[in-house]
């Protein structure tokens, strides 16, 4: 019991030494310094979260302007692409329609040959039909009333007649 009561003593003592030597003002000193380490590690922790923030920020930034330059290459390319394909569309459509131009120039000057010759072959036909006459006509006033053709006529229609190709053929040649 001694040594209980010798140890209830000594811790006692350490208390009241404790208490003296920790006393209001030790305390409040430890808080001020306390607080002032605390203030210390915030400011360094705080720069360090600034420049990491920093670098964060930069790297963001940068990775940015990647995907924007990445997504706006990517439309340049589109966008030159469509015009590439509207550029073909329309020289296609453009090449079709001379091409169609063409077809019906052709097909104009086909239909104008044919008309030529069709309206060429009427001529030469209402030349046929009426060249007797024609002849007869000319002949009787270059001979004037000075001869009669009756007689002869008949001779003449025959000849003009047994002709007729090789007339028709001078003609058609403008001979």
């Amino acid at each position: 019991m001694q040594n209980h009561q010798s140890l209830e003593l000594t811790d006692q003592a350490v208390g009241q030494d404790i208490a003296r030597i920790f006393d209001d003002r030790f305390r409040e000193e430890l808080r001020n310094r306390g607080k002032l380490h605390l203030e210390k590690i915030i400011n360094e922790n705080a720069m360090f979260l600034q420049q990491d923030l920093r670098l964060t920020t930069a790297d963001l930034n940068k990775h940015m302007q990647q995907e924007i330059n990445r997504t706006l290459q990517d439309e340049f390319a589109k966008y030159e692409q469509s015009i590439t394909d509207a550029k073909q569309i329309a020289l296609n459509s453009i090449a079709k329609t001379q091409e169609a131009i063409e077809q019906q120039r052709a097909l104009l000057i086909e239909e104008l040959k044919e008309q030529f010759v069709q309206e060429k072959q009427r001529l030469v036909e209402r030349f046929e039909e009426n060249m007797a006459d024609i002849v007869n006509h000319y002949v009787l006033e270059a001979i004037g009333n000075e001869i009669d053709l009756s007689d002869q006529l008949e001779y003449i229609l025959q000849e003009l007649e047994r002709n007729k190709q090789a007339i028709i053929e001078d003609v058609q040649r403008g001979a």
